[in-house]
């Protein structure tokens, strides 16, 4: 086999396992519906691990005894403006909307967990969620892969975008 043919097998596989690894997010971001959720400040930013700020959805039950060891679920519901989750199911809901996350046995792993931003916005952000919650728009597609794609500060109808200069949805 010639070296070039290799090197065009190989540039191929390469391209293949990116794809793959990116098509759960990149399907959220082309064809997901918008949600708004509940977010609030999981930990203080922390410029040694990196721009970004961790967050938490009080309306999500991402934490406890009931996070299944594996692929959950969460269906959501509206609920004073935003979406809120049951507890969640192991089956895929036959309906949407809802998350598909991975559990540990105690947290949920949904791929929204984390606002990446510069260090002086993931700063400002995180600082923000700690003394009042703030909304956040979640992408949804389908077969429940999520992307985050804006923070803002306080309830449903506050003070803007706290991160994004997109106008809210709506």
């Amino acid at each position: 086999m010639r070296t070039t043919t290799r090197v065009a097998a190989v540039a191929a596989a390469q391209l293949a396992i990116v794809a793959v690894a990116v098509a759960p997010r990149l399907s959220a971001h082309l064809v997901g519906e918008e949600y708004l959720l509940e977010v609030a400040g999981a930990d203080p930013h922390d410029p040694f691990r990196g721009a970004y700020a961790a967050l938490d959805y009080p309306g999500l039950r991402l934490h406890g005894e009931q996070v299944p060891d594996g692929p959950a679920y969460l269906p959501l519901r509206p609920s004073d403006g935003v979406w809120v989750s049951g507890a969640p199911v192991g089956e895929r809901p036959a309906q949407g909307p809802y998350l598909a996350c991975e559990g540990d046995g105690w947290d949920l792993d949904c791929g929204i967990g984390s606002w990446f931003a510069g260090d002086d916005e993931a700063d400002r952000v995180g600082r923000a969620l700690t003394t009042a919650s703030g909304v956040a728009t979640v992408r949804i597609d389908g077969r429940g892969n999520a992307v985050l794609v804006d923070v803002r500060t306080s309830a449903v109808g506050g003070p803007g975008p706290l991160s994004s200069p997109r106008p809210p949805p709506g």
